[in-house]
């Protein structure tokens, strides 16, 4: 009888390895944690925010993206420590710079009236410094957007932001 069939010269098919296929799974997964964590740890940050300092443009219990770097300018939202604590806050004006808060909250940088089209009420709020205040080099003055209630840069308990002590600057906002 004839064989219909001939494997002569064909080789069987190993059966596929599940074990091989799980590690290979297992291993993508762990690098990709890993370069996540670095990237988290290194340049991002993420953090909730509290309280009501930032209104209208922040809202209590929003999660905050948060870009590590020390290098912000005026107009940056940045989040800083301040008593082992973060604290959001927008960046007014830069060291070698004069600020003064009117009696209206008004606020000018070196005699020019800055735009604060983030700011619903412009209020003087809790502040114990005198006017015009002239900002150190290599430090930043700081102001919640609500300003009636915000403690910052105009209490001297605050008082201007280091560079060591800014955590990042705010890139996105979540809720």
């Amino acid at each position: 009888m004839a064989k219909l069939f001939s494997t002569k010269g064909k080789r069987e098919r190993p059966a596929p390895s599940y074990r091989k296929t799980a590690l290979g799974i297992v291993a993508a997964v762990a690098v990709v944690l890993i370069l996540l964590l670095n990237l988290f740890s290194h340049v991002f940050s993420v953090v909730q925010y509290y309280g009501d300092g930032m209104e209208p443009t922040l809202h209590d219990n929003q999660v905050l993206l948060i870009r590590k770097t020390d290098q912000v300018r005026s107009g940056d939202m940045i989040a800083c420590y301040f008593n082992n604590k973060v604290l959001v806050r927008r960046v007014i004006c830069e060291g070698g710079n004069s600020i003064t808060v009117d009696e209206t909250g008004a606020v000018w940088i070196n005699n020019e009236r800055l735009d604060e089209p983030y700011v619903e009420t412009p209020s003087l709020g809790q502040c114990n410094i005198s006017f015009p205040y002239t900002v150190s080099v290599g430090r930043y003055f700081v102001m919640g957007d609500n300003r009636e209630i915000a403690m910052d840069s105009r209490l001297s308990e605050i008082g201007t932001v280091s560079a060591d002590r800014i955590l990042g600057k705010i890139i996105f906002v979540m809720g």
